[in-house]
């Protein structure tokens, strides 16, 4: 076992947290510092932590492992908010037909030529106008509970929002995760014309194994969240970028050609070869830290599950070749290259 992983146990063992594997993220998060509001709202809990408590923070910072409970407990929610709206506007409805009841008694007695004098038409403008402001009243109460429930079932949804970020997005680096990847790509591939322009690439970090066995886990996180960066400033807004697999990110492009595209994983490649990667610190230096890259165009797949496994095989000849390089899918001789992955996981039913 190693030292994170000994402290992560006796810092559980010692709060007395069940070792959960969604409470030893939680804990991870904490012991590598990589994110620091968790870590302080775990010390804010210490001790006193109960696994709801727990939760509740998982919900909120790995909304990946709580989804079928946040759903639920919105739904809880919203099904209230509903049946309290429901029940004021059945009480607005009787409070009205009260008032129409009213309204035609006091019609009949104003017709009834045996009820004209002056003191039972003062009487019934009383009565006229006690219920009406009664029913105003009524009804402004109901405009306001309307109001606050319409600005809860509003906040909810805001809620459920950010929880659909949270579950598309990868806790590490920030960017879109694997499902929000498949459906940014099913997307695409929905839409000939669009697919048909459509540029993949994948990009995989170079003897990643090695860093990690080297310098160890936390220092590859740090490298991981750096590439994720770097992909992030190089291209910008002009591509849907996300980490697919331990080391692996994935770039999708539309409205592009492949010299485009070839040139985007180009600068990308360059980028990551240039950056310096050393600890201020220690004066360690962890690289060189470089990425090999595929690239294959939409016209060059019949439906997403091919376009994955091409621009597979794409990255599995730069790798191939020596690693630290791009290769187009068009450029690869028939039959070399092999892609053993089903790439597309998330695929609908």
């Amino acid at each position: 076992m190693t030292d994170t992983a000994k402290r992560i146990v006796m810092m559980m063992s010692e709060q007395g947290v069940a070792g959960l594997p969604r409470n030893y993220e939680l804990f991870y998060e904490a012991v590598t510092g990589t994110n620091q509001e968790l870590s302080k709202e775990l010390n804010r809990l210490g001790s006193s932590a109960t696994q709801e408590d727990l939760d509740k923070l998982g919900r909120r910072y790995f909304a990946h492992h709580h989804g079928e409970g946040v759903f639920e407990e919105a739904q809880s929610r919203i099904t209230s908010q509903i049946k309290s709206v429901l029940t004021l506007l059945r009480d607005e409805q009787t409070s009205l037909q009260r008032y129409g009841k009213v309204l035609g008694d006091t019609s009949e007695k104003i017709t009834d030529p045996d009820h004209s004098d002056g003191r039972l038409l003062n009487q019934i403008v009383r009565i006229l106008s006690d219920a009406t402001d009664t029913t105003i009243d009524h009804g402004k109460k109901v405009v306001n509970s309307m109001n606050e429930k319409s600005v809860e079932i509003k906040k909810i949804n805001s809620e459920l929002e950010r929880y659909k970020k949270l579950a598309n997005t990868d806790p590490l680096t920030k960017l879109a995760n694997r499902r929000a990847f498949d459906s940014h790509i099913a997307e695409v591939h929905g839409d000939k014309k669009c697919a048909m322009y459509s540029g993949l690439i994948f990009a995989d970090i170079d003897h990643f194994k090695r860093i990690n066995d080297t310098f160890g886990h936390i220092i590859g996180d740090k490298i991981l969240s750096y590439v994720a960066g770097i992909l992030r400033n190089t291209l910008g807004e002009e591509a849907f970028i996300a980490r697919i697999g331990g080391e692996e990110f994935a770039i999708a492009q539309k409205d592009t050609t492949e010299q485009e595209a070839c040139e985007a994983a180009e600068r990308v490649r360059a980028a990551v070869e240039e950056k310096k990667f050393i600890n201020n610190k220690t004066g360690i230096d962890y690289g060189p830290v470089t990425i090999s890259l595929g690239v294959c165009m939409g016209s060059e797949a019949t439906d997403s599950t091919e376009l994955y496994r091409k621009t597979d095989q794409a990255l599995y000849a730069s790798k191939n070749s020596g690693r630290n390089r791009v290769t187009r899918f068009s450029e690869i001789p028939a039959g070399n290259g092999k892609a053993f992955k089903d790439w597309l996981l998330y695929r609908k039913k």
